[in-house]
């Protein structure tokens, strides 16, 4: 008579689950006491392997990747900061800012062309307003001023005559001339007498001025002679030529 005996449900559930269900075993015919009974099965050490692969798998995370990636994860803020110490600050490239909180203001710069400006004749050395040459710079800084001046004198018959035209920037805002800031704009040299002479040219000038208000610069210019006698002298714009006052702010 065919004994039967059957896996415990312990010895099954310890094992977990299988692709195939729970064996029946039949023992022969010799008796055997419970504690000799021994069973074989070619399938435990596979359903083991399997148990351990079961354990240890969560997910699509193997144990070692999951391990390795908690590491890293804690790991992050030290190679962070390892790499802040070696890189040091980023810096702006070259020739541009760092970005601020707001926008730059844009630089100011301008322009005033004068209108034709006679000067004395009678009176050496005497300063004449140029008309239309004044520009304001509204806001404190440092600001290039150009005066670009086109000027011409004609001299008397007869008389040596030495003789020339300067202009100078004046700070109508303090009451008081730019300093450096005169220009030599046309000279004449001794000539023999004769005739009449007429001398002209147009001459650049430019000085940085730093303000800490609203200031108001105007161009100025003189007739000057040591001997002879000066004729006409005028400061001129025209299609020619012209004569103009420029700035453009800087910081």
């Amino acid at each position: 008579m065919d004994q039967t005996w059957t896996a415990p449900s312990k010895l099954l559930a310890w094992i977990g689950p299988t692709s195939s269900p729970p064996r029946t075993l039949h023992s022969t015919n010799e008796p055997r006491s419970d504690s000799a009974m021994s069973v074989h099965d070619s399938h435990a050490p596979n359903r083991a392997a399997l148990t351990r692969q079961h354990l240890l798998k969560r997910g699509d995370t193997s144990a070692p990747e999951g391990v390795a990636l908690l590491c890293g994860l804690a790991l992050l803020p030290v190679i962070a900061a390892l790499l802040a110490t070696l890189t040091g600050p980023a810096e702006p490239a070259a020739g541009k800012q760092a970005p601020s909180g707001r926008a730059a203001a844009p630089l100011g710069h301008g322009t005033a062309t004068a209108d034709t400006t006679a000067l004395s004749t009678s009176t050496s050395r005497q300063w004449t307003p140029v008309t239309n040459a004044t520009v304001t710079l509204t806001k404190p800084g440092v600001y290039e001023v150009t005066q670009q001046v086109r000027g011409q004198f004609m001299t008397a018959r007869n008389q040596f005559t030495h003789a020339r035209i300067i202009s100078r920037l004046f700070n109508t805002t303090t009451g008081t001339p730019v300093p450096e800031s005169n220009l030599l704009v046309v000279t004449s040299t001794n000539r023999p007498p004769g005739r009449s002479r007429d001398y002209g040219t147009t001459a650049t000038g430019r000085v940085f001025i730093e303000i800490d208000e609203p200031t108001t610069i105007r161009l100025e210019a003189m007739q000057a002679w040591d001997t002879g006698t000066v004729t006409k002298s005028w400061i001129i714009t025209d299609p020619n030529g012209l004569t103009k006052l420029l700035y453009k702010e800087l910081a």
